[in-house]
């Protein structure tokens, strides 16, 4: 991981987007029945970066300059850029009963028929974003 603390992170305007509060979230995942839960792998990674910003994230290793495609660990805003995209990914699906925390989308349902419309849908939704899910967690 490259620290970011010396140079963009010390120039960086906070980007204050809130995260949820995870006790309100498991209160509504326990009032429903049935849930399923979906890890997204390097979940920072799969949100891309700005051609015009990558220029930012530059770094050195080995006598060569790199530049991230996709939102690196160790941004000041990285949680708020990624939190806002996952918001507006289920807003842009109408996904219903699917909660995130972190890297962590709970699909819910009141009856297995609820809950499997709307991990379906969620998946679908997936598929066509193609984010990497976690399957071994």
């Amino acid at each position: 991981m490259i620290d970011y603390s010396t140079t963009i992170n010390r120039l960086t305007l906070l980007d204050a987007y809130p995260l949820p509060n995870i006790e309100e979230l498991v209160i509504k995942v326990a009032q429903t029945k049935y849930y399923s839960s979906l890890d997204l792998r390097s979940a920072y990674h799969q949100i891309p970066l700005l051609e015009e910003e990558r220029f930012y994230t530059a770094f050195e290793a080995g006598g060569d300059l790199y530049q991230y495609k996709q939102l690196p660990f160790g941004v000041t805003n990285g949680v708020s850029a990624f939190r806002r995209s996952i918001d507006c990914f289920i807003k842009t699906y109408q996904l219903q009963k699917v909660y995130v925390y972190l890297d962590d989308l709970t699909a819910t349902g009141e009856t297995i028929e609820e809950h499997d419309l709307n991990l379906k849908r969620l998946l679908d939704a997936a598929a066509a974003c193609n984010p990497t899910l976690n399957e071994e967690k």
